[in-house]
């Protein structure tokens, strides 16, 4: 009997989920909390035997205590695995976290997470470690922000960090298109936060040399080819939209305040006009 139910958060996900749920299905219970959509998601996962748990709130962020509070409430299971639909494990991977949770001797496993962009490898680039394996309340989210994983509760020594060949696999299907949406959702929820606008020459010069070395070159972004330079940019592209917005809110800039800022420059040339009648 396995201890965990891999919770995926969905919204018209019906291209993708069948494919998780059958990557999940040996290993624990399913949890699909989703989000009221219009599509055959509810539909396929009902199918296979999943429990649904409707989320009825709208929230800038799933990583947030009160539904984290509603999903323990739905899951019988000690632990939890974080998931979602654009996110698949090897089977090792799978065996492996468990041998981890039938150990006892952790509460939060931590995980890396490997990119796909353009349907390519994208290797260490943008990777990075998360807690996405808990045992209930071993992570307060109380406080936790976008992008976020809260703020584990239990002792350095009760979490177990996997080697990173036990990685997530993340499939991005994102176009340049697509990721401009997304990153004017996200940055909106971003500048919320306790965030200062920072626009010196200095910030713009390092930020491009870090991704342009870091994640490129040595994360091995170089190897996915056009792929790999595309996402360097579009994350710049996110980071300095944050920026900018951040300067906007500052200035308190928007077009109200703008136009207002025009109508003086109007009404300037203007009185040329009435000077000339004169």
């Amino acid at each position: 009997m396995h201890n965990i139910t891999f919770v995926v958060f969905t919204y018209n996900e019906e291209a993708r989920i069948e494919r998780v749920i059958r990557n999940f299905q040996n290993f624990g219970s399913i949890l699909i909390a989703d989000n009221k959509s219009t599509d055959r998601t509810v539909e396929i996962a009902s199918k296979y035997g999943c429990d649904i748990l409707i989320r009825e709130e709208n929230y800038d962020f799933v990583e947030n205590q009160h539904l984290v509070n509603l999903i323990y409430e739905k899951v019988c299971s000690e632990w939890i695995y974080w998931s979602f639909a654009d996110e698949m494990l090897n089977i090792d991977t799978l065996i492996n976290l468990t041998e981890v949770i039938k150990s006892d001797k952790f509460d939060i496993i931590n995980m890396d997470r490997k990119n796909y962009n353009n349907g390519k490898f994208c290797y260490n680039m943008f990777h990075g470690y998360t807690h996405k394996v808990f045992r209930k309340h071993s992570i307060d989210f109380s406080t936790n922000t976008i992008h976020g994983m809260g703020v584990p509760t239990v002792k350095e020594d009760r979490i177990c960090t996997l080697p990173d060949k036990y990685f997530i696999h993340h499939f991005s299907s994102y176009t340049a298109s697509s990721y401009l949406n997304t990153i004017n959702k996200y940055t909106d929820v971003e500048i919320k936060g306790d965030v200062k606008f920072n626009g010196s020459l200095s910030k713009i010069l390092w930020q491009f040399s870090k991704r342009l070395l870091k994640n490129y070159f040595f994360d091995g972004g170089y190897k996915a080819g056009f792929t790999g330079m595309e996402s360097v940019l579009l994350l710049l592209c996110y980071e300095w939209v944050k920026n900018i917005k951040l300067y906007e809110q500052e200035q308190k800039l928007d077009r109200s305040t703008i136009e207002s800022k025009n109508n003086e420059i109007r009404d300037s040339i203007l009185r040329d006009f009435n000077q000339d009648k004169q």
